[in-house]
């Protein structure tokens, strides 16, 4: 919620810088496009890998729920875009991400699923109990960006020079595609979480003080409320953050790597991000139950920036 006319001013800002970031990635790619001659193909991939990052803005936002407007506005532009559009900007906007099969469908249908992930997925965070679980989204961020440049890079090293292949389900795979999805999942959970822990979106709580916070609550809910956030803001993690690094990478790693294996063409644009994100909340749940109970308490009626 917010309290003064000037944070609306401010949010509404970090909305246009982040949809000027979108459209200078869409922009960049259509240029190279034009004037390089570069294939769909590769500027697909470009804003594949770069137009999702716009997440990263995420932070900087004092009211979470206005976040989804940018994917639901992004989503609408892409539907409607055709190669028969009326309108260049949406004409050439198909055409900068358009692979060959999407010229007969009409549609690009895999960019579409890909923004339809992000705004599911920036939705439940920023939305749920009130936005009170909006510092999970780092949970969030962890299975989109395995999406960005896991399945991005798996594509283009499969396609060059995986030579060993496997078939799940009736969708061929490289055994080389595959090995770059783990790594580069794993290689993005650092950067993931270490982006958003700087901006105190990651759980510090020893559980034995989280326990007696959760009792206190029945008690005196505002002075809890206020007793959780110290423990927030002044003790370690109960798992080193490396450690914790280390093992939601290997997880979320081995999740993209299998779901992108099974999941068939552009499909895998909605299943890699929210199967990795499931099993991500399942494992951080099981290891820091106390700090998800506090959670939903919905500390954002006290603190809105929570």
């Amino acid at each position: 919620m917010y309290t003064s006319f000037w944070e609306i001013i401010y949010d509404s800002i970090i909305l246009v810088i982040v949809f000027l970031f979108v459209f200078a990635v869409i922009g960049a790619g259509e240029m190279l496009r034009k004037k390089k001659g570069l294939d769909p193909g590769f500027t697909r991939k470009m804003i594949h890998f770069f137009a999702g990052d716009a997440i990263l803005f995420c932070p900087f936002f004092i009211n979470p729920q206005i976040i989804p407007i940018v994917p639901l506005v992004m989503g609408i532009l892409i539907f409607f875009s055709s190669p028969k559009s009326p309108i260049q900007s949406m004409k050439s906007m198909f055409e900068v991400m358009a692979r060959a099969e999407d010229y007969a469908a009409g549609h690009i249908y895999g960019p579409l699923y890909y923004i339809i992930s992000i705004g599911i997925l920036v939705a439940i965070f920023a939305f749920l109990a009130g936005g009170a679980y909006w510092p999970l989204f780092t949970i969030a961020a962890v299975g989109l960006f395995s999406l960005y440049y896991g399945d991005g890079l798996a594509t283009v090293i499969g396609e060059r020079w995986g030579k060993h292949k496997y078939t799940i389900r009736g969708c061929t795979r490289s055994i080389q595609g595959s090995l770059t999805m783990f790594v580069m999942t794993f290689l993005s959970t650092f950067l993931v979480i270490f982006y958003f822990n700087f901006f105190g979106f990651w759980p510090s709580f020893p559980a034995n003080q989280w326990l007696s916070i959760w009792l206190l609550y029945y008690i005196s809910p505002i002075f809890a409320n206020y007793l959780a956030l110290t423990v927030i803001l002044s003790t370690p993690p109960i798992v080193p953050e490396l450690s914790l690094i280390l093992i939601v990478g290997i997880v979320a790693g081995i999740v993209g790597a299998v779901v992108e294996g099974c999941a068939g063409r552009q499909l895998d644009n909605i299943y890699v991000p929210m199967i990795v994100t499931a099993v991500i909340f399942v494992l951080v749940f099981l290891m820091f139950p106390n700090y998800i109970s506090v959670l939903s308490l919905n500390l954002g009626n006290l603190f809105p920036f929570l």
